[in-house]
């Protein structure tokens, strides 16, 4: 089986991994810049510096596209156009209607279509889902999600990074909002967001809130920021990727009618029934599972069970754009200074 990676950034990760898997080939990779040239170099495969000549001259079953967000509309249709299988990094798009229109394109070409929230690959992430459904702290009531840290000022050389289509809100903020829809199963209905840039000055967000209405009335409150010190973020929680420290703190809380549940520490508290309310201590249980691994490996191993015909994608097109419609409606909130009805998305 014949693979390509499209971008070297978070590319490289999955193009490391495709090296060391038996049976699977990375014919080429595209990139651009010394870095690109260097991991092409490391990785010991061809290096193009225009994506869609590497799409046009490679024999592929498969590729990952990890460019820029605002390619990758294009990127996947030359690829669904070859009858290559795509696994898509998250955002599928920019925007839903590009969503739509790559889902809608793959299904019409019959060609596979995986959107990568890797996460959803995540044991952590599974055993929170599996917890919340089966109540340990009831009917959810409302989630409060951090996303706050401080990136290195080199990450903002790249200028796709400070300008319409970068920002921590479609970067970072699509793992968050998809890891809420995943865990919970909720419908999200609305948005309300305000967002600053006066921490880099910069054209996109360096900080947000959002209030976010579900159906059956749970409310979220998520706060995102790139340019805060802070160990409140899933990267520097969950000690997934050896690049980042990882603290003993939380991100998420999940609060319910029986109890409260943290993640990723799974400190739940709740009450006994003879000796409920304030005045009596909570009662603490630990429901932290005993291994963790590696989602973008599972995610991978996957994405060539997909191509190889011995699955069906486990994050398809219609949940990727699902995901961004909740996103686009906290950004066109941020731009209207209203409450926004998430809408579109092949949203119910």
């Amino acid at each position: 089986m014949k693979l390509a990676v499209l971008g070297l950034n978070h590319g490289f990760a999955f193009a490391s991994e495709i090296k060391k898997m038996k049976g699977v080939t990375l014919s080429a990779v595209a990139g651009q810049g010394p870095l690109a040239e260097r991991r092409a170099e490391m990785l010991d495969v061809p290096l193009y510096g225009d994506y869609k000549q590497l799409i046009e001259k490679c024999q592929l079953d498969g590729a990952i596209i990890a460019l820029p967000n605002q390619l990758h509309k294009k990127a996947a249709f030359l690829c669904a156009n070859k009858g290559i299988g795509v696994l898509i990094e998250k955002p599928i798009a920019d925007t839903v209607a590009d969503g739509e229109d790559i889902t809608r394109f793959f299904h019409s070409h019959g060609v596979p279509l995986m959107v990568g929230h890797h996460r959803r690959f995540s044991k952590k992430i599974n055993h929170l889902k599996a917890l919340l459904s089966e109540g340990v702290i009831g009917e959810l009531i409302s989630v409060h999600m951090v996303w706050a840290l401080a990136k290195d000022k080199r990450y903002f050389a790249q200028e796709w990074r400070v300008n319409n289509g970068g920002g921590p809100l479609l970067i970072n903020g699509i793992h968050d909002l998809d890891n809420l829809r995943y865990v919970t199963n909720l419908e999200i209905e609305s948005a309300y967001a305000v967002a600053r840039h006066t921490i880099r000055g910069q054209k996109v967000e360096d900080s947000l809130t959002a209030i976010l209405e579900a159906a059956g009335g749970v409310v979220i409150h998520y706060f995102l920021s790139d340019g805060v010190p802070s160990p409140w973020a899933y990267e520097m929680t969950m000690n997934e990727n050896d690049k980042y420290p990882c603290y003993k703190e939380d991100c998420y809380h999940f609060y319910g009618e029986k109890g409260s549940l943290a993640f990723p520490s799974f400190r739940c508290y709740t009450y006994n029934e003879e000796q409920y309310g304030w005045e009596h201590r909570l009662v603490e249980k630990n429901y932290s599972p005993t291994d963790n691994n590696d989602p973008i490996k599972e995610e991978l191993y996957h994405f060539i069970d997909v191509l190889a015909g011995k699955d069906q994608p486990a994050v398809p097109g219609e949940e990727g754009t699902r995901t961004l419609a909740v996103l686009e409606a906290i950004r066109k909130s941020v731009q209207e200074k209203s409450r926004i009805t998430v809408r579109g998305g092949f949203n119910k």
